[in-house]
């Protein structure tokens, strides 16, 4: 389902069609913000849900060592032409193993909130084990109440508490999972520096180092 739906959104895209969401919108300004000053044990980065690979091509161009994750075949191809390498991974984050010990930042924008929690704890787990001692996350999660303010979720199916599919839009029947404080608080406990506030685009922005 996953890399289906998301295939759709990146064929349209590449063909001419609806930039939809994300891809109508330039680099998050608060990943920008948190990259720029902090130091990193590695320069090396791993985008989990790369889509077209524009945050692999700034960080690229800033002398980090990139790779990362995506299901679609489409935006694989698109965001290895736009970094120009071809060590971008094509499969699913929640099956993926990060290699461990690897990297100064792991991050995902607007992207591994996808799925059941079940199979984000999994990714999430994979990814402290891929980070270095002292290396950072920066995620994206949608806040719990956030779900009110999305058109396509207007009438939206309740999969599994907390966990919601449009019936509507590009993303129908797509699982997307929404986070409250204590649940960001529990599932980022192992971290230590842990921020967590609400972003430009209104859901929660998580920083923490292993």
């Amino acid at each position: 389902m996953e890399s289906t739906v998301w295939d759709k959104i990146y064929k349209e895209y590449k063909n001419g069609g609806k930039a939809w969401y994300t891809l109508s919108r330039g680099l998050d300004k608060d990943f920008m913000d948190f990259v720029e000053p902090t130091k990193f044990p590695v320069d090396k980065a791993f985008d989990v849900g790369f889509g077209t690979g524009h945050y692999l091509v700034w960080l690229k161009a800033k002398g980090w060592e990139v790779s990362g994750i995506d299901s679609s075949q489409t935006a694989h191809k698109i965001a290895s032409e736009a970094v120009d390498q071809n060590n971008l991974i094509l499969g699913s984050a929640y099956d993926y193993s990060i290699p461990k010990n690897t990297y100064g930042l792991i991050f995902s924008i607007h992207a591994i909130h996808h799925g059941f929690k079940s199979q984000i704890e999994k990714a999430l787990d994979s990814v402290y084990k891929g980070l270095v001692e002292g290396g950072w996350i920066y995620l994206t999660l949608p806040k719990d109440m956030q779900i009110l303010d999305w058109e396509t979720h207007k009438g939206s199916r309740l999969l599994a508490p907390g966990t919601h599919a449009p019936t509507e839009g590009p993303e129908k029947g797509l699982p997307h999972s929404f986070y409250n404080e204590s649940e960001i608080k529990e599932t980022f406990s192992q971290y230590s520096k842990l921020r967590y506030r609400i972003g430009e685009r209104g859901g929660w922005v998580i920083t923490a180092r292993k």
